[in-house]
């Protein structure tokens, strides 16, 4: 009994030993003469996925786009829009007018113009936001 312990102690040492072995052999792996052009040729691959997909996801937006704006004009929405944004530029001037004790004198076009500025500083952000993802 005595005898099969000492075994098995010594078994456990010889299997420490083939372990330590075996995890600095592994560590330590031989390099390859063409391991750089593997590497270059997985990224490369990589790469091309990528804008193969960034292309397929701009011209299927730019479809869906375009499908939206011929869906919008055939519905005849683009003057129902004009009436309504010709109503609200008078509402606003006669608001703003009023609120100044009407020494303003604001226009319609310098409301679309700030509203445009908004829009165009919005997607700027939108812009940087993507790139930053």
């Amino acid at each position: 009994m005595g005898t099969a312990m000492a075994a098995s102690g010594s078994r456990s040492v010889a299997e420490t030993s083939f372990e330590f072995s075996l995890e600095r052999m592994f560590a330590e792996t031989p390099g390859r003469p063409d391991a750089d052009i593997f590497a270059a040729r997985v990224l490369e691959k990589l790469d091309r996925g990528w804008t193969a997909r960034r292309l397929l996801i701009g011209s299927m937006g730019a479809l869906g786009g375009l499908v939206g704006a011929y869906q919008i004009l055939g519905a005849g929405a683009l003057q129902q829009l004009q009436a309504a944004a010709s109503r609200s530029n008078d509402y606003l001037t006669q608001h703003i007018s009023h609120e100044a004790g009407g020494s303003l004198v604001l226009g319609g076009e310098a409301i679309w113009m700030a509203a445009a500025v908004a829009l165009v500083a919005a997607g700027i952000g939108v812009a940087r936001l993507m790139r930053e993802i």
